[in-house]
């Protein structure tokens, strides 16, 4: 079972836990709160900072930033900062250090015999004649996410784990950022000093053009990684897997490409490593999109580890969108050239639509309590939700096929964010958005049932979130919502807290809303009304202040007496959003919610007040 780092901080502990949504959190009054991406004076530049405020008073509060990534960056002497370059492996970003393939592609950019420039200029050189202009180092991260590694948290059920958490328990906290310069950033959370950068080699070429004043503007390399710790060939790491997007314009060409780094030491000299970079090819056609996974499984009595990555589907071949096992454990060098991986396919069809040329958007894994791959939830552009079952890996057996599980009515377009999946006392409900629509559907055998309609009634600036049925059993059947407003999308989906979730929508005039909703009805959360009876709150409510999400922060409200034999205890737990807007933070939106405790404090069971 996958375990959010609030949600695991939460049960360890009970104490205030704040979360830049959806990827990070931090102690209050040591790391920041969330973090904040701009556009920098030119598009192609771009700022990053860093936010904190005080969240004991509930009326607007003056806003810290603790630091602010480009300033930082344009501080740092060049020669001081480590740049890497991807592909067979990695090497120092300088002109000598390179490889020959690498220098010639810098040197074949129009105009020609200008590679060395051009390297200056993605080294940070702000004074490089006749490339472009710019006012900082740090390039623009439009579209991209910051994704926040902190030391190794506790798993239980992974031999070996507890000494290598123990090791590195006090590493720093780190920030990791894309931008469409092709870096990949690692800032120290604490001091926003950058500690490493990563070029992919497959956006070398996106890159240099980019120097250009006329170059095509690529989008952001990684733009949602995500990090792991893993045991590959029996040596536990923290790692950052990455997928840089494929991108084919009339003067650009970037491939698909998955890499893996090894970021378990940020403070070491060489703050990095590479396990591996492999790019499309005809053979394996990986098309960077999504955030890239990884799984898990027992072979032969031996743990393996893959890279689960989306495979684009081949047109004139007639072959299908599906899944490739890129493994963890093996050199690259085994297996890229032949491509000879597990692969998981897309059928001919699936919830009465033709499969065809439809690609695959992303993907998520969902793991039992000991830590090996069960299944894996992937959405495509044409709005379905398909179920891969991973069982097979640890068996020996032949994988089945994949299984539609649902169907929006409308198409998700080309972006979409990763299924979430909410255990509940059934089944689980795996949670995705593809377009105006957002779902929960459960995972479980048997005939397929409707979801429940959740209507949107307006209210305020907002809405108020309330099942269409009321029949027996319509919250064990998952529920679907339209969004009530032209032309609104999901934007971003995340857990707010163990039984919450958060999602954010945008308009075709640019506005945003913000959403909180009980994760297993749908509905909208609970909140205590004047006449101190229970009832559901606005939601959908505007906000604004350049942040994928608000930030939210789950603090103890109150804590029951110690566990007995034969007797229980609950305690009650908060959830506020915060909108953070110029130099003022405001509350947005509360949630509050139970656990009660019994002889055993790890065995709980959470639920939302009612």
């Amino acid at each position: 079972m996958s375990i959010h780092p609030c949600v695991a901080r939460w049960l360890l502990g009970g104490v205030l836990v704040a979360c830049a949504m959806p990827a990070s959190f931090a102690t209050p009054g040591q790391l920041p709160l969330g973090y904040r991406i701009s556009t920098g004076a030119y598009p192609w530049t771009g700022r990053l900072h860093a936010l904190a405020f005080r969240t004991a008073a509930l009326s607007p509060s003056p806003l810290q930033m603790p630091w602010e990534a480009s300033e930082r960056l344009d501080r740092q002497a060049l020669d001081a900062r480590r740049l890497y370059l991807g592909g067979h492996q990695l090497a120092r970003l300088r002109w000598f250090e390179m490889d020959d393939d690498a220098r010639a592609l810098l040197d074949g950019v129009a105009p020609t015999g200008s590679g060395q420039a051009r390297l200056a200029w993605l080294q940070g050189d702000l004074r490089v004649p006749a490339l472009r202009p710019r006012d900082t180092r740090l390039g623009n991260a439009a579209g991209a996410r910051a994704h926040v590694v902190p030391p190794p948290a506790w798993l239980p059920m992974q031999p070996g784990h507890t000494d290598f958490r123990q090791r590195h328990a006090r590493r720093p906290t780190m920030v990791w950022l894309g931008t469409r310069d092709g870096l990949l950033h690692g800032f120290d959370a604490v001091t926003g000093r950058e500690r490493a950068g990563y070029l992919p080699r497959a956006a070398l070429a996106s890159a240099a053009a980019l120097t250009d004043p006329a170059g095509a503007m690529p989008s952001a390399t990684c733009p949602r990684p995500t990090s792991i710790d893993a045991d590959p060939s029996g040596t536990w790491r923290t790692l950052l897997l990455c997928g840089v997007p494929a991108r084919q314009t009339s003067s650009l060409r970037q491939p698909g490409a998955v890499f893996v780094l090894d970021v378990s030491t940020p403070d070491a000299e060489t703050p990095i490593q590479l396990l591996w970079e492999v790019e499309a090819s005809h053979a394996l056609p990986l098309s960077g999109s999504g955030p890239v996974v990884a799984a898990m499984w027992q072979e032969h009595g031996e743990r393996r580890w893959a890279a689960v990555a989306i495979v684009a589907p081949d047109a004139e071949a007639g072959a299908h969108a599906g899944l490739a096992l890129l493994p963890l454990d093996r050199s690259a060098r085994r297996w890229s050239a032949t491509a000879s991986v597990p692969r998981m396919t897309l059928p001919d069809s699936g919830c009465d639509v033709t499969t065809a040329s439809i690609p695959l958007l992303a993907v998520t894994i969902r793991s039992s309590a000991s830590g090996a791959a069960h299944t894996a939830y992937a959405t495509d552009t044409a709005g379905r939700l398909w179920r891969f079952g991973l069982e097979h890996l640890s068996a020996g057996a032949r994988a089945s096929l994949p299984t539609c599980m649902h169907r929006q009515r409308a198409s998700a377009g080309d972006a979409a964010e990763a299924p979430l999946v909410v255990q509940t006392g059934t089944a689980p409900l795996v949670v995705y958005g593809a377009g105006n629509e957002l779902s929960a559907i459960p995972d479980r055998t048997g005939a397929p049932r409707a979801p429940a309609s959740i209507q949107a009634l307006p209210s305020g600036d907002g809405v108020v979130l309330r099942s269409a049925q009321v029949r027996a059993g319509a919250a064990a059947d998952g529920w679907t919502l339209k969004l009530p407003r032209p032309g609104e999308r999901v934007d971003t989906l995340y857990r707010a807290s163990p039984v919450h979730l958060g999602f954010t929508t945008v308009d075709t005039d640019g506005q945003r809303r913000s959403y909180l909703v009980d994760a297993a009805s749908g509905e909208s959360v609970t909140t205590w009304g004047s006449d101190g009876a229970p009832a559901h709150a606005v939601t959908g409510l505007p906000w604004a202040g350049g942040m994928a999400a608000p930030i939210g922060v789950i603090s103890t409200l109150a804590t029951g007496h110690a566990a007995a034999p034969g007797a229980s205890t609950r305690d009650t737990f908060g959830l506020d959003l915060w909108q953070v807007n110029g130099n003022t933070a405001t509350p947005l939106q509360q949630a509050r919610w139970h656990r009660r405790r019994g002889r055993l404090g790890w065995r709980e069971l959470v639920r939302s007040p009612q």
